[in-house]
């Protein structure tokens, strides 16, 4: 039983001693950031309201919601372009 003890301490005391060298090591640790995209392409673009009764009223609406789905499209384009310089 003595033995077996002895047997046990005798390498847990060896890692203690080695565990104390004067080798010290310094890893360096990365450094995470965090890269958002800039403010103007996450602006919101407002949805055109209808409030027309005529169909001159209507084609108006038409091209406003299609200009503000151009400009949301455009967005998304410039997101994908900044997306691509970033990470190179």
């Amino acid at each position: 039983m003595i033995r077996r003890l002895a047997s046990g301490l005798l390498p847990l005391c060896l890692t203690l001693c080695a565990g104390c060298s004067g080798n010290v090591r310094h890893v360096p640790v990365p450094v995470r950031e965090v890269v958002t995209p800039p403010p103007a392409l996450m602006a919101h673009t407002p949805r055109p309201v209808w409030n027309g009764t005529t169909n001159a009223d209507l084609l108006d609406f038409a091209q406003e919601a299609a200009t503000a789905l151009d400009r949301c499209n455009a967005d998304k384009e410039a997101m994908r372009t900044w997306a691509t310089e970033t990470t190179r």
